[in-house]
Order: structure tokens, then sequence, then C-alpha cells
């Protein structure tokens, strides 16, 4: 892509460049297939797909027709259903062996009661859906009539629908050898909306005590998130090739690089009084800012020769300050967008796929052992859609390569997490006003179970991509988050404020004068400690 056509890019192709791929599995596990996945534990060999996921997972971008009062495009990038009004989905599902299906439905509805029907064969299961809960306020100004696709303010009015949870459905559903048919009726009169669908999970029974074994196991070898808990708030750049100086068009992505001082940016988030900073490797486009050979391989020409990543490190850990790393792992992939949609096709097998996260995670860990903290996995969502069967396990350890203590998050963005084998919540909450958590671990919504966290817009909207534009301002006073920061801290909750970047490394003035005084508001003027 030439330095032209990267400037033109809006933020609408920017989200669906970063977004991952999708593509459902109708076959699940036999009967007797166990439910862990991929090399044994502690292994550093190829990853393999030893076992296929055992829940089925249906999702309305592959369902076989959709009918009735619903909506479905831009709006909910093909990844979210909604009804405004009774209507039906339908899908074919092929199992290698009958038996007895358990059934969670993750959805979100603001009016209880609504009445769903789930039918397979002679099987039907009616449900009255709960209301749902999570962490967004609904947009003071109500949402918009026509939320258009992600370029547009309007698409982020939605926040009362995306109040996902994962609710267990009273009831089973017996599907046959071979081809089933499974349709979701959802009934009430025709209004704004009445109930949006993320996707209907068909669990064997005969496999729900392995399936929760792997549940627990994956719980018990999370990492200690106690420092993360205790961080306040920390910082988040999105520093990309298409990120834009002061004035006047960018220079390329290394010679941006190779001109940051990493001592400068690491006292400017000092002086913001981050306890941690996290830097973005990749988004949109395949950068690295680091020489990592698997990564080259992958993507030749766009690693850079300054390991930036190392030096930004050792940098900011002089300010007692930790390091933490954004990737985008669809990124690292070869995807197919399919036209209009947010929708990719995997280029790769997932065994191919899974090695090329795991050559790159652990030359990451190798490299940089305990001076990277933690990562933040972007699109996970459409990344579990695209390949169900992923080794997670394996990956989880291949992630910990160099430091058993690095934490991780698996983005499900507003959904439910559908893969135990993280740390910590990724919590893209985005706008304030936001619900408190009331916990450190999270009772009910999307990220149940995991430590709290919260990552929201400061000033741009995660990113500044446009030529000749000052910094856009800060969306809140200092006061206004010390006062949301006051109340996550009392749940042990962090909160990551992100913050546009230019591209010789600093930020707008604005915004820097606000950081510096939620700094005394938050830290007081004491000198900050350097973690142990």
């Amino acid at each position: 892509m030439t330095g032209n056509a990267m400037l033109t890019m809006n933020r609408k192709e920017f989200l669906r460049t970063g977004l991952s791929t999708m593509a459902v599995a109708g076959l699940p596990a036999s009967a007797a297939a166990a439910a862990t996945f991929g090399a044994p534990e502690g292994q550093g060999g190829p990853l393999t797909v030893a076992r296929l996921d055992p829940v089925i997972r249906l999702y309305p971008a592959k369902a076989a027709s959709r009918s009735g009062e619903l909506r479905f495009g831009p709006a909910e990038l093909s990844v979210m259903l909604p009804f405004l009004g009774a209507g039906e989905v339908l899908w074919t599902v092929e199992v290698a062996e009958p038996g007895e299906y358990d059934l969670a439905l993750c959805y979100s509805t603001t009016q209880a009661g609504t009445p769903v029907t789930i039918e397979a064969g002679a099987s039907k299961v009616e449900f009255a859906a709960r209301v749902t809960e999570g962490y967004f306020y609904p947009d003071p100004n109500g949402p918009s009539a026509n939320p258009g696709d992600p370029d547009s303010d309007s698409f982020w009015t939605m926040r009362e629908y995306y109040l996902f949870e994962r609710v267990p459905v009273p009831g089973r559903i017996n599907l046959v050898r071979g081809v089933n048919v499974v349709r979701l009726k959802v009934a009430g009169e025709k209004s704004k909306e009445i109930f949006r669908l993320r996707s209907l999970e068909l669990t064997p029974a005969s496999q729900r005590a392995a399936i929760e074994a792997d549940k627990q196991r994956a719980r018990s070898r999370r990492a200690n998130t106690d420092w993360f808990a205790d961080a306040g708030y920390g910082m988040w750049f999105h520093f990309l090739d298409l990120t834009t100086p002061r004035q006047g068009p960018p220079v390329p992505y290394e010679q941006s690089i190779n001109a940051l001082d990493a001592k400068k940016l690491a006292k400017m988030v000092a002086d913001c009084g981050a306890s941690y900073l996290i830097w973005a490797v990749n988004h949109g486009h395949p950068t690295c800012p680091a020489p990592i050979k698997s990564w080259e391989k992958l993507h030749s020409g766009w690693t850079t020769k300054r390991d930036f990543i190392g030096e930004l490190a050792d940098a900011l850990g002089k300010h007692g300050i930790r390091l933490m790393l954004y990737m985008n792992c669809p990124g690292i992939g070869k995807l197919e967008q399919q036209a209009g949609t947010a929708l990719d096709l995997p280029a790769f097998s997932e065994a191919e796929y899974s090695n090329q996260l795991a050559d790159v995670f652990r030359e990451f860990g190798n490299r940089y052992g305990t001076r990277v903290a933690g990562y933040w996995f972007d699109s996970w969502f459409q990344t579990t859609e695209s390949y169900p069967n992923l080794p997670h396990e394996a990956l989880f350890d291949a992630v910990k390569t160099g430091n058993p203590d690095r934490m991780v998050a698996l983005n499900y963005w507003a959904f439910p997490i559908e893969v135990e084998w993280q740390d910590y919540w990724s919590g893209e909450i985005t706008d304030l006003p936001a619900k408190p958590f009331k916990t450190r671990y999270i009772g009910r919504g999307a990220g149940a179970g995991l430590q709290a966290h919260s990552a929201i817009r400061f000033d741009a909207p995660w990113f500044h991509i446009t030529q000749d534009k000052p910094m856009e301002p800060p969306r809140y006073t200092a006061a206004e988050l010390a006062d949301y920061i006051r109340t996550c801290q009392g749940d042990r909750a962090p909160v990551t404020l992100g913050v546009g970047i230019y591209q010789d490394g600093t930020i707008g003035e604005e915004s820097f004068a606000v950081l510096k005084q939620l700094r005394t508001l938050i830290r007081g003027r004491a000198r900050q400690r350097r973690p142990a």
C-alpha cells in the first residue's frame, strides 16, 4: 500500500483491517473426546490441534437463513444480530455422534422475559430471556435510529445493547448423527430493539465434566495480578505506520521508530503518573518495532532493526513503570476480507496459524523476559470464530515463555469470553460514564471470572492518523477521571487510558496538562515507587 493510500484509510477501514477472520465449524468433537487441546504443558515444540472443541458455537454470520424483523449489516459488523421484533435464525449442524446437548445463549437484552424458543428435530426448549448485565451505561442521547458503521459516531451510541452475557438455558436438545437443523426464534412486537444475539452454544452433556475440568485448570494457572490490581491507572499508545506528525506527511514507519527518544517518552509517561504503558506492536498493518525474526519471516520488511521495545522497557523501568504490549494477532496472518463486512477468511489451517502465533510469542518471551509484563491481544472473538479449535493451553504456555507471571487478555469486546486461558479482562469499555465493577474479579457480564480492568479512550479514538489535524482534545477533565479511577481502585480494577500520540512521540499539550493534574489527584506529589 502506498503512503497516500495509508493516509486516506478511514476509521471504518482501519477497524476492519484490524479485525480477525470468521468461519464457523459445524463438526464437534466426538462424545469420547477430551476437552483439552494442543501440545502438553511446558513443551516448546510444534503445536497440533489434537482435539476438536466439543462446544458448538452457532453465530449469526453463518446461519443458513435469517428471517423476520432483523437488522444485520455494517452497524453490527456482522458479528451480532439485533431483533427489532419477532425473528428466526436457522443453522444446519453436522455432528459425528448423537446425544443430548446443553444450551447457552450469548445475548443482550434490556427487556425482561423476552420469549426465545430453540428447536432441533423433535426437541423444543422455551426460555424467557432475563435482562443482561455489563458495564456500559446507555448513551445520554439514546441509541441512534440509524447506527451506521464504525466510521460514524452513531455506531457507538448503541451501548445499552452491548450488555452481553452467557446465560444457561434450562433444558436440552437432542442432535442426531449427520445433519441437524437448529432453529432459534424470538417473539415480540416490532420496536426499536428487543434482543441482540451473539451466539447459541451447544455443549454435549457427556462432556460437561471434562470441559469444566479444563476450565478449572486454566483458572488455576492464571498469573498473579496483584501488581496490576493495585496499579490505579496506566496509558496506552497506538503508534502505527499511519500515525501522523504534528504537521506534514508522516515519514516511513522504521524511520519514525528510529527517531523516537525512548528516555523522553518514558519520562513523559512518568510525568502523567501512569503505572504501566501498553504499546501497540501492530494494528491494521503488520508493523513490529523490533528485529523479531519470526515476525520478519511472516511479514518481510515490516520489522525494524532497532529494538525499540527493549529500549522502551528499560527506559520505563527506570521510572518504575511496566511495559505491556498490544498485538492484533489476526494481523500476523494473511487474511482475505469479505467485502462490506468485518469478516475475513483464514488463509492457514488452525495448526499453521497456531504455530505462527507460538513462534512469535516464544521469540518475544525469550528476548524480553520479565521486561514485558503483559499482553493485550485484540480481535480474539473473531479469531475463535475463524479457528474454533485453537490449542489455547499450548498458546498460553507460549505467551508465558521467559516470564511465567506475564499476563494476557484476549479481547472479546462486549461479548462473553469463550476461552478461559487468559489472566485479566480486556475491558474495552471505551467511554465514560461506565458502571463500577464492585469487585476485583468480575461476577457477571462479558468477562465473568477474570481480573477486572477498564480501557477508556482519553482523547483520540485510540489512534491519531489524520494529517495536519491537531490532537483531539481530552474527553474528560482530570477530576472526572480521578472520580472513576478512585472508584475502580476501591474494586482493585486498573484503568487504562488510550492517549493519542504524534509521530514524534509527543502527545497533545492539553492532554498532557490534564494527565499531569490527574497524577496529582491520584498519586499526590510523591515520587512513584519502582515495582518489586
